[in-house]
């Protein structure tokens, strides 16, 4: 396991002495998302010069969208859910066996690179007899300066908070031009279809991660589509979830098509207290743009549902999208309406377009002769127009009709000339992340604020304390 490693902080001694420390290795496995594939390269690149023999596998989704240039530096890349395949893969090289025909992997050859089909993919009970997700069971974390050293409980509170963060289900019904899982789906159909352990297994699981660090007090989980599992699977979990785990959770990748009365009053009871739902535009002309079969008025009407239980809540993350060029002024000030007419409390991840590689976004752009930056480039790095600003003010403040008119009135797509407010984006977005920050206080929530604070919260009590005779909590009454 790697912490931290992006470009900022590690370098080429950092690479050096990370490759010395598996130069007798016989197989070294990387697994990376796509941002840090620079990264990753430049680290095989030295594993190569410390350990020629070693066999280099690349996993993670970096090597399913763009295998082909995964395996320009790896020996064998994996090009779909790898549990399976890898175990065969593993099976083959310590028996041996020729590794060319090893399914679910592209194997790079003298001969040309073998592209083998990916298996099928995982049912639920492939996912049940899965072994439970390593937890500081014997891992190693590499430090600048320090080398490898043993996972501590410490190095957990940094990186993670109080929280434990875990996918309970695999698969995705949308299709947008922007995201990897496209390239899942281009592989296996099947992949729309949303898969997961049972109820049972995922419970298991958690039990288990609170028992080695009793300091866990948020569950995330990070699926795709979480809303998207039937209501008799959401019953099932959240009756044992509330009576066996009993901590806060929560849910991202919601869609708003899958947003539902019974399924919200479920979760909530359970123990659900925050939810990260994708929004991306207002304007239905974009939301097109991207194939999100979602239109403005279920948006519109899923914010509704959740706004209901806003006093048992942290508020609703919603994801949207700044910086698109193909915006029209309509567009772009459609996002403004839509934002401004949404019940509050809630807040925004707002990030600027950039571009995942072989997706169809990345083929629509090239074809218009447009570039964006990829997704290794910051996409937390607004265009500082008096229309972006607008976005996080309206998400913070409900504005009068005729303050809000005025803004909309000055707003433009980024693209098109207009000045430019960087300061004025820097003092919005310092109060913004504030506002967010004294959010997640109210309900001792130490997801976004790591390290040592919440630990010292949970050590002397405060936070159970809080969250028993402060924090509101859902019983399954009517809002």
């Amino acid at each position: 396991m790697l912490l931290g490693s992006t470009e900022k902080n590690l370098d080429t001694e950092d690479f050096k002495h990370i490759a010395s420390e598996v130069r007798e290795s016989e197989i070294v496995g990387f697994s990376s998302m796509t941002q840090y594939a620079d990264v990753t390269a430049a680290i095989i690149a030295e594993v190569r010069k410390a350990n020629p023999r070693a066999l280099i596998v690349w996993g993670g989704i970096h090597p399913i969208i763009a295998p082909e240039e995964a395996i320009l530096h790896a020996d064998a890349v994996c090009t779909g859910e790898g549990e399976f395949a890898f175990e065969m893969l593993i099976n083959a090289f310590m028996e041996g066996r020729s590794l060319v025909h090893v399914p679910g992997f592209w194997i790079r050859t003298e001969a040309g690179i073998s592209k083998n089909a990916n298996l099928p993919l995982q049912t639920q009970e492939d996912m049940d007899r899965l072994p439970p997700p390593t937890y500081q069971d014997g891992e190693k974390i590499y430090k600048s300066g320090h080398g490898f050293l043993s996972a501590t409980p410490k190095d957990y509170v940094t990186w993670a908070g109080l929280s434990y963060n875990t996918v309970w289900s695999i698969g995705c019904p949308m299709r947008c031009t922007y995201c990897g899982n496209t390239k899942f789906i281009d592989y296996d159909q099947n992949y729309k279809k949303v898969r997961h352990a049972s109820p049972r297994t995922i419970i298991n699981e958690i039990k288990n991660a609170v028992a080695k660090h009793p300091h866990i007090s948020t569950i995330a989980f990070h699926d795709d589509s979480f809303m998207a599992l039937p209501l008799p699977v959401i019953q099932e979990f959240s009756e044992s979830y509330a009576s066996e785990v009993g901590l806060p959770f929560v849910v991202f990748g919601v869609i708003p098509n899958y947003i539902r009365e019974e399924k919200m009053r479920l979760l909530l009871k359970a123990g659900m207290n925050r939810i990260r739902m994708g929004i991306q535009s207002g304007s239905q002309a974009v939301l097109d743009f991207y194939d999100r079969p979602t239109p403005v008025a279920r948006i519109r009407e899923a914010c509704k549902i959740i706004n209901k239980y806003a006093d048992y809540m942290i508020p609703p993350a919603f994801d949207i999208i700044l910086d698109n060029p193909i915006e029209t002024v309509e567009d772009t000030r459609a996002t403004l309406d839509l934002l401004h007419e949404m019940p509050k409390p809630y807040t925004l991840n707002i990030y600027s377009l950039r571009v995942m590689p072989n997706t169809k976004l990345a083929d629509t752009l090239r074809e218009r002769g447009i570039d964006v930056g990829d997704i290794s480039t910051n996409y937390m790095k607004h265009v500082p127009t008096l229309g972006n600003i607008a976005v996080y003010v309206i998400s913070l403040f409900n504005l009068p009709d005729w303050l809000f008119n005025k803004l909309r009135q000055r707003t433009f797509p980024t693209h098109q000339e207009q000045p430019h407010y960087p300061r004025l984006m820097l003092f919005v977005k310092f109060f913004f992340l504030l506002h967010r920050l004294m959010d997640h206080l109210r309900f001792m929530d130490f997801t976004v604020l790591t390290g040592a604070p919440g630990y010292i919260a949970w050590r002397i009590g405060l936070i159970r304390v809080w969250r028993r005779h402060f924090q509101p909590r859902f019983k399954g009454e009517s809002p």
